[in-house]
């Protein structure tokens, strides 16, 4: 933008020139015209008292005496003329006196010669004026042209420092949108390469857990899946944020039953709450319509990281979680959500950067509480993509209130029915006479979902990737489940899901499992001809959940 205003500024200056040369150009034109005019009617004059006095000369020459009305014509042509007047009163007193045809024909040649001397010098001044003219003309356009090419020049200069500009600029957008591929990149490595180790680190754990276990043991094995969890937390945040500075987070229009979604997100937190010592009261507006269209993942999200941030700041008394309506329409409603606790608080110089990304309350949080400073970060973002904001007020020492508010539809139509399972015990029949084929790569997963999946009474078939998963399809008897990874050597996941769609013609459910998370991954999975999709570190009971609905 600076180089463009330097550019018009030089057209400016270019412009002003051009009008000041040629209002210059033109006076000088103007007064040389008036000169020359005056001068051209000075000669005419000069001929016309010329042509008069040749003819007296000539009259007095053959006759000897002056015309008739030739002295009034005489006069009239010399009254402007000073060099003549004087001679013309001389010519007066001789024909008063009468004198001699010869002296009057000597002052008629006299002032004939006269009148031909003034020719010369007004035919020469006129000349002057006119070379003046001339070099005056050539002298302001030779200037003009140095001015006009020293403006080209500079403005060549700036329009090449301005292209060399745009060069390196798109050069640079070139290689942001790069460096951001890659960034992206390397968060789907990372992802799958995190993910993938947890997925088996957590499964266990959690097969471990249902094992017969001392009290000790017990305890150590729940210490290994809440850091599990803890990790997770960190990884989602980190995936968000990158999700939502791309824009690519996408947001859900599902129906939902809020007060699940609250019984949820407390039972999470049952274990911290009670191993420090909180309280938590949960007050509900009754007038909150039962089921709501919205996102209630995303809803979740933003309530888990508020209520993890409540307990982790207060180490005694109590946390209460109210929601009440803000707004309410026919078709729509605003709910309004406050978590206060009475936690250390915030101090007041912090409370306006607090939902800055990497941003904590202190320098210390980091290392006292953990955490990567993302979570308010991501909850403020994701509630103004939905419509929605959040404020917070806060006292050092007594503890802190945040409120957020989030724009729902109100569905008055009743939800679908779901069986209900409290546990995993219940699927255990579930699969019951059911061949599975696992395409999976990694072996720890593999015999994870292997268990997983026999226990609930299924016969499983491993394949290590996409290749081999045709060839069981192929070769073996129709199977009522397929789990798919989307990252296999030799044919990914994508590849082998298009295979069994447009070549083998097979209609069997494909539930994809994936340790990447990244952006659109579901959209693809979904339009590959998956029918459903997961990450990794998955809980038992979702995937079970997820089949209820796929295998008749």
């Amino acid at each position: 933008m600076k180089r463009n205003i330097v550019i018009h500024r030089k057209i400016t200056w270019l412009l002003v020139f051009s009008i000041i040369s040629l209002a210059i150009a033109s006076w000088f034109i103007y007064t040389s015209k008036q000169k020359i005019d005056r001068t051209n009617f000075r000669i005419s004059r000069t001929c016309d008292i010329i042509e008069t006095l040749h003819t007296g000369i000539t009259t007095v020459v053959e006759t000897g005496t002056i015309p008739a009305g030739y002295l009034n014509s005489l006069h009239r042509l010399t009254s402007a003329n000073n060099d003549l007047q004087a001679s013309q009163t001389l010519l007066n007193g001789f024909v008063a006196q009468k004198r001699s045809a010869a002296d009057i024909r000597t002052l008629l040649q006299s002032m004939l010669q006269e009148e031909k001397t003034l020719l010369r010098a007004q035919q020469e001044a006129n000349e002057r004026v006119n070379q003046r003219t001339t070099t005056g003309m050539y002298i302001g356009r030779s200037a003009a042209f140095l001015f006009v090419v020293i403006i080209l020049l500079m403005l060549n200069k700036d329009i090449t420092r301005h292209k060399a500009t745009q060069k390196k600029l798109i050069a640079a957008i070139a290689e942001a949108q790069q460096a951001r591929k890659m960034q992206e990149q390397f968060l789907a490595n990372m992802s799958h390469e995190i993910r993938t180790p947890m997925n088996g680190i957590k499964g266990m754990t959690d097969l471990l857990l249902e094992t017969p276990l001392t009290e000790k043991q017990q305890d150590m094995a729940g210490m290994i899946k809440r850091s599990i969890n803890t990790l997770l937390v960190i990884i989602n945040d980190i995936l968000d944020f990158s999700k939502i500075k791309a824009g690519k987070l996408h947001i859900e229009k599902i129906d939902f039953n809020i007060r699940e979604v609250l019984n949820s997100t407390v039972s999470l937190f049952a274990h911290p709450l009670q191993s420090k010592g909180l309280q938590l009261h949960v007050h509900l507006d009754p007038a909150i319509p039962e089921w709501l269209t919205g996102d209630p993942h995303r809803l979740n999200q933003v309530l888990n990281n508020l209520l993890s941030n409540a307990i982790k700041f207060t180490h005694q008394g109590r946390i209460d979680i109210t929601v009440h309506v803000r707004e309410q329409t026919a078709q729509a409603i605003i709910i309004a959500f406050a978590i206060k606790d009475t936690g250390v608080g915030i101090p007041a110089e912090s409370i306006d950067h607090i939902f800055d990304s990497f941003s904590q309350a202190g320098h210390d949080i980091s290392r006292r509480f953990g955490g990567t400073g993302l979570g308010l970060t991501i909850c403020k973002q994701l509630l103004q993509l939905q419509g929605g904001d959040i404020t917070v007020n806060s006292t050092v020492g007594k503890g802190s209130v945040f409120q957020c508010w989030l724009p729902f539809d109100i569905n008055n139509k009743p939800a679908a029915e779901v069986p209900a399972h409290n546990g995993n015990a219940e699927y255990n029949h579930l699969l019951a006479g059911k061949n599975v084929l696992v395409a999976e790569d990694n072996e720890i997963n593999q015999k994870l979902i292997e268990f997983v999946l026999r226990k609930a009474g299924g016969t499983v078939t491993i394949a290590s990737n996409g290749e081999e998963a045709i060839q069981h399809l192929q070769q073996s008897d129709p199977y009522d489940l397929i789990i798919m990874d989307l990252q296999m050597p030799k044919m990914d996941g994508y590849a082998t899901t298009y295979y069994i769609r447009h070549n083998l013609r097979l209609t069997t459910p494909i539930i994809a499992m994936t340790a990447t998370a990244m952006k659109d991954e579901q959209w693809q999975c979904l339009h590959a001809g998956m029918n459903d999709y997961m990450t990794k570190p998955f809980e038992f009971a979702d995937l079970y959940k997820r089949i209820v609905h796929l295998v008749p």
